[in-house]
């Protein structure tokens, strides 16, 4: 991968990519390097169980109480509220109802309030599994001061035409992250 030899976009070691993200993250990498502004590559393809291993993880540092997380796999189902749910679907519901930006292991309803960004009340509502697992995203991590100089620089290429491969990005202020999808 060309992209481990980046000086200013540093992919972590436990970061898995393919051939098309390690480009856009080599493009990147320049980028950064002219703003001379050093970020990491957090996150990138991710299964179905590292995205319930990261809502266990959540859980834990945000102090989110759940009877079943612990012990919750994948497609493990409990019974709640007199339905039959995901192990996890409570807790990953009360991530989101705590500001926290994160997609479910597999498609699943939330089961608490949640206000997206256009407004919506959105409890109830579907959520599609993570895009990670599709092989076209990836995350840049915040430094000490927040995700805005990452997003910042971001912008500005998007502008000056120097990042074309980006298809949409979104600021996870509480996830201290910068979510880009590629085309």
């Amino acid at each position: 991968m060309k992209s481990k030899e980046n000086k200013f976009l540093i992919v972590k070691d436990n970061v898995k990519l393919n051939d098309k993200l390690d480009a856009a993250i080599v493009k990147f990498d320049k980028v950064f390097e002219k703003a001379n502004h050093k970020a990491y590559v957090t996150s990138g393809i991710r299964t179905a169980e590292d995205q319930l291993r990261i809502i266990k993880d959540y859980c834990t540092r945000k102090g989110i109480k759940d009877d079943f997380i612990k012990d919750a796999k994948v497609d493990s189902k409990v019974q709640y509220d007199n339905e039959e749910i995901y192990s996890w679907q409570l807790a990953w519901s009360k991530l989101l109802n705590a500001g926290i930006i994160i997609n479910p292991p597999i498609k699943a309803k939330l089961l608490l309030s949640y206000i997206g960004k256009n407004g919506k009340e959105r409890k109830g509502d579907y959520f599609n599994p993570s895009p990670h697992f599709f092989e076209r995203s990836f995350d840049i991590g915040g430094g000490a001061d927040s995700i805005e100089n990452e997003k910042d620089i971001v912008i500005e290429a998007i502008k000056k035409g120097e990042l074309a491969m980006v298809k949409s990005f979104v600021v996870e202020r509480q996830n201290n992250c910068l979510h880009i999808d590629i085309i």
